[in-house]
């Protein structure tokens, strides 16, 4: 129980690290620039896994299934079970079709593998032990696990990037930084102007951004006009001589830099 724990907290973080790492490469960004924590890798993995987990799921309750029709009906099944033990071939045969959608079966390709290793090695198995064999096959699962949730966590990343790009303006966070020094925020929607509030100790305000990330005392802005093509991520520290307020509602976002 313990080592099927720590594979499942091991997956968890690997598919966190690697959706990110899709993610922030499709952004024009890197993940090292945020310092995520493992905990944050664990949480960001949990939301995206939950259609593998039925998927997963399904196929267990399914393999049971078979498994005690077999135990039933050994006569009527002996043939099914002469043909899994070429399983293993089936992704031999989808290595030469790779060109054709490599993103698509970086994803199949180990999940065949997967299906059929295992499948083979329980048909070679039937009534009688072998446990170098089911070792073999394990040790295989494992690489093509994370091989496949590699592959997924990239197609998962590379969605949320298209997410964030297509929602920057409106769904995140308004922002308005009050700044003693000039912060040269400017361009891609951002707007700034002098404070000339009597008794204020701020002498700049910028407006027009969003809190696109929170890490410790350190937010990340970037303006709402923000692409990975042409855009800036500023990076400021709370308190550091400035005051940030966040902001929603419609209404605001309509006239924040007029």
């Amino acid at each position: 129980m313990g080592s099927l724990l720590s594979l499942l907290t091991a997956v968890l973080f690997y598919f966190g690290w690697a959706s990110t790492d899709a993610e922030t490469k499709a952004l024009g960004l890197r993940d090292t620039v945020f310092h995520l924590s493992t905990s944050d890798y664990l949480l960001r993995s949990v939301s995206a896994l939950y259609i593998p987990a039925w998927i997963a799921a399904a196929a267990a309750l399914a393999a049971l299934g078979l498994h005690r029709r077999l135990v039933r009906e050994p006569s009527r099944t002996a043939a099914a079970v002469r043909v899994l033990r070429f399983a293993w071939t089936v992704p031999l045969v989808m290595v030469p079709l790779y060109p054709l959608s490599p993103w698509l079966f970086d994803l199949l390709l180990p999940l065949a593998m997967i299906c059929g290793f295992v499948l083979n090695t329980y048909a070679r198995t039937r009534g009688r032990r072998d446990v170098r064999l089911w070792a073999l096959s394990l040790a295989v699962c494992v690489l093509a696990l994370f091989w496949a949730v590699y592959a997924y966590a990239g197609i998962a990343g590379r969605g949320r990037a298209a997410l964030t790009i297509s929602t920057i303006d409106t769904g995140f966070p308004a922002v308005v930084v009050f700044s003693e020094k000039d912060l040269m925020i400017r361009g891609g929607g951002s707007c700034y102007r002098r404070v000339t509030d009597k008794g204020s100790r701020y002498s700049y305000q910028y407006a027009g951004l969003r809190l696109f990330h929170v890490s410790g005392d350190r937010l990340f802005l970037v303006p709402r006009g923000w692409t990975p093509e042409d855009g800036a991520l500023y990076v400021l520290k709370e308190g550091d001589g400035q005051r940030i307020e966040l902001l929603s509602g419609a209404g605001y976002r309509a006239r924040e830099c007029r």
